[in-house]
């Protein structure tokens, strides 16, 4: 059994931070496909997550609970690496004509 939070606090942990901003990423046209799902999951796997938190991200994903807000004051401090990851996503995923929305809204939260 892992010591780590679970995604619904607020934590100063970045990996799990970020791991909750691309949630909200991808829950941005109201659903999640399971590419999309697969992706976040993977990402969240290598960012470090344990499997609580796995197991967590996997009921946000289906949609069973609300989606944890990112702490964005934290993330505000790692902007540049925030948006490359984000990009980086919306590019596994070819979102393709809402992408430059998208790292607008996001460009404008983290300031």
């Amino acid at each position: 059994m892992s010591d780590a939070p679970p995604l619904s606090l607020r934590t100063s942990d970045y990996s799990l931070e970020l791991v909750k901003l691309l949630l909200q990423v991808v829950w941005a046209d109201h659903e999640v496909s399971a590419e999309e799902a697969s992706r976040l999951r993977d990402f969240a796997r290598e960012q470090g997550l344990g499997e609580a938190q796995l197991t967590e991200l996997d009921g946000y994903l289906q949609g069973s609970a609300p989606l944890p807000p990112p702490n964005l004051g934290m993330l505000r401090a790692h902007r540049v690496e925030v948006m490359k990851s984000v990009r980086a996503l919306l590019v596994q995923l070819g979102v393709g004509a809402d992408e430059d929305d998208i790292l607008s809204e996001l460009s404008a939260l983290l300031g």
